[in-house]
């Protein structure tokens, strides 16, 4: 038998045998036999028994699905004789995945399960038995993945079962609540109004646009169909990980209940892409014109699959990558009435609804503020749809490529409607001798796109798909979203665990009131307020008539950039801020579900971000005498300080730069000769503090997230900015400035 397990061994007793009759000496000896010549082959002196003995073992030694040289001749091994014929069929044979997996019981789930039960279907319709639903939407729920994620792909399913798909599969998870005796539902699953009673039509009223699609019918799925496909961007006959990946997830599939009771089918399907060319460097989308070629590529060939129908007759696809995360049950029930209430359209998602850009808004240009994010739902049989794909196909060669498929689409959008060509990075623009690329002229042809498809709206956007674009939230943050995409959901500060002072840091006697004046106008975590004011300023003694926060006055001892090591704090935890700065509207601290790490944003101590700026280089020179290599920038506003390690590392700073700071330069002497004086922080910062914690192997009690990357909400906001700056001057600057303005 060939058994993969005793495979070294059996191939060892292959080369024993081999190598016997090779060392017997097999010869060919020519006898002449009346005159003439014959060649006769005369075997070596081994006994007869012991030839059949090796004989048979070399037969039984043999794999049986081996290729012999010069012909292609092969016999079915063990393994493949159990493998369903399905997987040599159409549709399954032209995905590597069905003839390359080893998991055979996985294959003869989806014969038993889903091959088969197809057939008699088919066959039921025709027949044409009228027991068959018919059908009003049939989409495909198309999951792409690449190399690099698919060993989590079966993670990204945990909230299916948590969060029903739908309502028709809440019994089997375990979700008995039942809203259609409450509600009542139009003909395409829509809310129309509450049953019976005045006091629920109030209640709807009440609710508004944040709870609309929570009223969708549980007879969603009656007129729709929905089928999985499992996108690989490569071929999965040359990765291991992707195939044991979908096993899993298929496997989890034809268990009894669970959220396949949602959908019809699951399958596997590849893109194709050569490892080589599947790309995906962000980092290099100014200079390598397919740093996104993978996806750009992946999208395409969904496109193709799902509109040739091998799988099946769909109306489209909704493409929902790993991180599209539903919040919310009977979220394909409300997609699913989604693109019955829109249709016709060419694509229906979601725009940016992040907060990364609040800061450049206007800078953004038009095709990418008003762009669909990928994360959508494509028709494969609008015209216009077909024509977009069609040139991005096209321009796969070419620059237009750095451009991410679903921002191109746009691109061409606003080229046709408002004649804006997109300006594209300057060494993509440029070949290999280094001379500018001329583009071809397409405003003529996307116009004719626009004046055909215009007026009807071709691209819609659902309030049920969010992109927020790596973006951290909370759930305050959520709104009538069902499915969010490239979001990190964290939990809000909790008050019954977390107590927390904010430090104001004062340098008159009266510039805080405001901030204490506003503070219960605000959603805030502080339990006290600690102002630190200069030891000839008067303290009020009317902080309690300000504000139902407890406030309190402490006169600072050393000098103000020592007010984060010299506040007298009572609680666990406590913030900095100072008296040029209001609390923000919302201050939003974040937390690890389960740990309850705060959640701390950073900065990268790179070059566009730090170095070209002397004072944030300076305070990653200071940070890195904790912990050298130190490459995190943390501003002094966004950290929670942990009170008990505050003492610690104040204690160690003291000991290293002087109780006031006056060592902090002392090696500095040679650059204070060549400079008047180094642009620096005077004392200690958050990012010294956090380098400490890293030193001392502290820092897992937060989770660090880059703020480049994923954004971050300001806990306060400047509102003193000129007052600041005039207050940062010495006499004889101040007194320029004065004598400037006169």
């Amino acid at each position: 038998n060939y058994d993969e397990e005793d495979l070294p061994s059996q191939r060892f007793g292959l080369m024993l045998v081999l190598g016997l009759l090779a060392a017997g000496g097999l010869t060919s000896i020519v006898t002449t036999i009346g005159g003439g010549s014959e060649t006769a082959l005369a075997m070596p002196n081994i006994p007869r028994a012991l030839l059949d003995t090796f004989s048979y073992t070399a037969v039984s030694l043999l794999p049986t699905r081996m290729p012999f040289l010069g012909g292609d001749a092969a016999v079915e091994s063990n393994e493949d004789d159990s493998r369903p014929d399905f997987v040599y069929e159409h549709p399954y044979v032209s995905s590597s995945y069905y003839t390359s997996t080893k998991s055979i019981s996985t294959l003869i789930s989806i014969e038993e399960y889903q091959v088969t039960r197809n057939l008699q279907r088919m066959a039921a319709e025709e027949a044409g038995d009228s027991s068959q639903r018919e059908m009003k939407t049939r989409l495909a729920i198309v999951r792409p993945f690449c190399e690099f994620d698919a060993e989590a792909l079966p993670t990204t399913f945990a909230c299916w079962n948590g969060l029903t798909p739908c309502k028709a599969a809440q019994d089997a998870i375990g979700d008995d609540y039942d809203e259609d005796d409450e509600f009542e539902v139009g003909p395409n699953g829509e809310f129309i109004a509450y049953k019976n009673t005045t006091e629920r039509r109030n209640l709807y009223g009440e609710l508004g646009d944040r709870h609309l699609f929570d009223f969708v019918g549980s007879d969603a799925m009656k007129s729709a169909k929905a089928d999985v496909f499992l996108f690989y961007s490569q071929t999965f006959s040359e990765n291991e990980v992707a195939i044991k990946a979908v096993d899993t997830i298929i496997d989890q599939f034809f268990e009894p209940g669970g959220w396949s009771q949602c959908f019809d089918n699951i399958y596997a399907i590849e893109a194709n892409i050569p490892q080589e060319l599947d790309l995906y460097i962000p980092s290099a989308q100014e200079e390598l014109y397919n740093w996104v070629n993978g996806p750009n590529r992946q999208y395409e060939a969904a496109f193709r699959i799902i509109q040739s129908g091998e799988w099946g007759d769909y109306d489209g696809f909704y493409l929902m990558e790993g991180d599209s995360v539903p919040i919310k049950s009977h979220w394909l029930d409300v997609v699913l009435s989604e693109i019955e209430v829109n249709r016709p359209f060419a694509i229906l998602g979601a725009q940016y609804d992040g907060d990364k850009w609040d800061n450049f808004y206007e800078q953004i240009p038009i095709s990418l503020l008003h762009h669909t994010n990928g994360n959508a739902i494509y028709n494969t049989s609008h015209p216009l749809l077909e024509r977009l794909v069609g040139q991005l196909e096209v321009e796969a060669p070419c620059p237009y490529n750095s451009i991410p498929y679903d921002y191109r689409m746009s691109q061409m959008w606003v080229e046709g409607t408002l004649g804006i060509v997109p300006e594209l990075a300057p060494k993509i623009m440029l070949n290999e001798e280094g001379e500018n690329i001329t583009l071809s002229d397409n405003i003529n042809m996307f116009k004719k796109w626009a004046d055909i498809w215009e007026k009807d709206d071709p691209f819609k956007y659902t309030p049920v798909i969010h992109n927020y674009a790596a973006t951290n939230l909370i759930p305050r943050h959520l709104g009538p979203e069902y499915i969010i995409h490239g979001a990190k959901l964290y939990s809000p500060w909790d008050p019954t665990r977390t107590d927390v002072t904010l430090v104001v840091s004062e340098w008159f006697f009266d510039r805080s009131i405001h901030l204490i004046q506003d503070l219960d106008q605000k959603d805030h975590p502080y339990s006290e307020v600690v102002v630190m004011i200069p030891p000839a300023a008067i303290t009020h003694d009317d902080y309690d008539i300000m504000s139902e926060v407890p406030v309190r006055g402490q006169h600072r001892a050393a000098p103000d950039f020592m007010d984060l090591c010299e506040a007298d704090i009572k609680t666990e935890w406590f913030m900095m801020t100072n008296s040029y700065h209001q609390v923000s509207r919302h201050v939003d601290l974040m937390f690890t579900p389960g740990k309850f790490q705060p959640v701390i944003p950073f900065t990268p101590a790179t070059y566009p971000f730090c170095f070209k700026f002397p004072y944030c280089k300076e305070t990653i020179n200071l940070a890195q005498r904790f912990n050298p290599g130190h490459d995190k920038v943390v501003l002094d506003m966004d950290m929670l300080y942990h009170t008990e390690s505050r003492n610690e590392f104040c204690k160690q700073w003291k000991e290293e730069n002087g109780e006031e700071g006056e060592d902090l330069y002392k090696h500095h002497q040679r650059r204070l000769m060549f400079r008047k004086k180094i642009i620096g922080p005077p004392g200690p910062t958050g990012t010294s503090y956090f380098a400490w914690l890293v030193r001392e192997g502290k820092d897992g009690m937060y989770k660090m997230t880059d703020r480049s990357l994923y954004g971050a909400r300001p806990p306060f906001v400047k509102v003193f900015a000129k007052e600041e700056k005039l207050d940062g001057m010495s006499e004889d600057e101040l007194a320029k400035r004065v004598g400037m303005t006169l």
